[in-house]
């Protein structure tokens, strides 16, 4: 079993060794980062690096940034392993091209709830438009017509006329029009 790094049981060897069908020494660089109970890891790795790439890679690192190492190259091997021409660029770029498709139909969303938003606020205005207009048509009570000095309520709702109200519609002959032909800006149709 692997203790600290640079101990082992001397008994059973790690994965790396184990598949290289070599001893495990006491400094193997692969017996802290590569388990025996997983021989699957070392053996991916081994199949895409090599075993001398992955023990060169592993010793240019420091120590307490090793741990870290093994598994991005655990990682990296898999993905290679299920994409042999771009490993982990192909789903990094998968996932890019998949963020901006969602950012792409967020701002469509987005575009039509400000659609619809402004249609709200123009149906809201022009409701609140013709409430504010029957309310100062209540509240004003005809008082530009004089309607008071012929005896009409103040109430604009009211139907109520007195009995001197005559309302008398003009006759055609009784309207004046103006003379057209004593006005310059006036042209013939013919």
């Amino acid at each position: 079993m692997v203790g600290n790094q640079g101990q082992m049981n001397s008994s059973t060897p790690c994965a790396a060794c184990k598949l290289l069908r070599r001893r495990c020494a006491q400094e193997c660089p692969f017996s802290p980062y590569f388990s025996p109970h997983e021989p699957q890891k070392f053996a991916c790795v081994h199949k895409i690096f090599g075993a001398s790439n992955v023990s060169k890679m592993l010793m240019e690192v420091p120590e307490s940034q090793r741990a870290d190492a093994a598994s991005s190259l655990v990682y990296e091997a898999n993905a290679r392993i299920r994409d042999p021409v771009y490993g982990c660029m192909g789903a990094i770029s998968a996932l890019q091209q998949q963020a901006q498709s969602l950012q792409a139909e967020l701002n469509a969303v987005r575009q039509e709830i400000m659609r619809y938003r402004r249609h709200d606020n123009a149906v809201a205005d022009a409701a609140t438009a013709d409430a504010t207009a029957a309310m100062m048509v209540q509240t004003s009570g005809y008082q530009g017509h004089n309607l008071h000095d012929r005896g009409v309520t103040s109430n604009p709702l009211s139907t109520q006329t007195t009995p001197s109200e005559v309302y008398t519609v003009p006759s055609p002959n009784s309207v004046t029009t103006p003379d057209l032909k004593e006005r310059s800006y006036w042209s013939p149709l013919n």
